[in-house]
């Protein structure tokens, strides 16, 4: 089975880039003419100590992707700088599962169209006035054929009322981004082990499930070689996905954490997700056959014009060499 090394030197640049890029931005809103960001919040009030969730929501132009909190090869995962009432405090960003783009030999994991990013935000107990205003400034880089970082502030004023909050006018977006978070690890089964050729995944799904392929999204940087396909097959009473190491791994993991998104076969569910944070044993396990699912990975916008523009290319020189047989 070969495996092709994936390009480094260009993912390197670009981070460089954007870091410098990044650094010159002033601290004010920035706009952007690709992606759309809001500040959305699921209730239509604020209930004085009981928690609730506002999420950041992303509309990118079609082409154009953003990232996903370990950006694979190359990017950067958005950020948010809270300026909140007094009491208040915001959890982590909370990340639906990702898609795949893949670029020049580069990978790198994020999202297109439109994603809903979730945090969850705790009132104090005790809250003076009638409303709360949150505010933040949330940063994130867009790309396409180009990258170019982004930056906006936003703003969202909710009422204060001692009663239970009624779901707000964008509760519909937050049901939608909770179907595309990845479900507990509760019902599975997972084992890892980890060598020279391979980290290896065994897994056993609840209810019977079949899929047809996987894909790990592993989540923390050094770990796999984003680049190379990954394995997939049926074991005895479960399945086993195996990703290349990274070239620069520090050793073997502790822990294999991440996503796994199960690709399902025909007249099933088409995609699930589920956590992984398993133990990783030393081994030597072998590559497992390239996995269905990752037989053909998202790529860039950009590299579909070019191949756009090939087919055009070949057909007219094809046209031109039946015109001069004509002749």
């Amino acid at each position: 089975m070969t495996r092709h090394a994936p390009a480094r030197s260009r993912p390197l640049c670009l981070l460089v880039g954007v870091a410098f890029a990044s650094s010159l931005l002033p601290s004010s809103a920035r706009a952007s003419e690709n992606v759309t960001v809001a500040l959305l919040s699921e209730t239509a009030t604020v209930e004085p100590g009981r928690p609730f969730y506002v999420g950041v929501r992303m509309s990118m132009r079609t082409g154009w992707h953003t990232y996903w909190r370990n950006p694979g090869d190359a990017g950067l995962p958005p950020k948010i700088v809270w300026n909140l009432p007094e009491g208040f405090s915001a959890g982590p960003i909370e990340w639906p599962a990702p898609e795949r783009f893949l670029d020049d030999g580069s990978m790198s994991y994020g999202y297109q169209g439109e994603v809903l990013l979730p945090i969850e935000i705790v009132p104090p107990a005790r809250l003076a006035g009638d409303s709360a205003t949150l505010a933040g400034t949330f940063e994130w880089l867009e790309c396409a054929d180009v990258c170019v970082p982004g930056s906006s502030e936003l703003r969202l004023s909710l009422p204060v009322r001692p009663e239970t909050p009624s779901p707000g006018k964008a509760a519909p977006s937050f049901a939608e981004a909770r179907a595309r978070m990845p479900a507990p690890s509760e019902g599975w089964a997972f084992r890892a082990e980890a060598g020279a050729r391979a980290i290896s995944l065994e897994f056993r799904a609840p209810r019977g499930a079949a899929p047809r392929g996987a894909y790990l999204f592993v989540d923390e940087p050094l770990v796999v070689d984003y680049a190379a396909p990954q394995g997939f097959e049926k074991t005895g009473d479960g399945y086993r996905l195996t990703a290349i190491p990274a070239a620069n791994a520090q050793g073997t993991p502790e822990r294999l954490t991440g996503v796994l998104v199960l690709e399902g076969r025909s007249g099933s569910t088409p995609r699930a997700a589920v956590r992984v944070d398993v133990p990783v044993a030393r081994g030597d396990p072998a590559p497992a056959p390239d996995s269905p699912a990752d037989s053909r990975p998202p790529v860039s916008w950009h590299i579909v014009l070019i191949a756009v523009a090939g087919f055009g290319l070949a057909a007219l020189l094809a046209r031109f060499a039946l015109r001069r047989n004509r002749s």
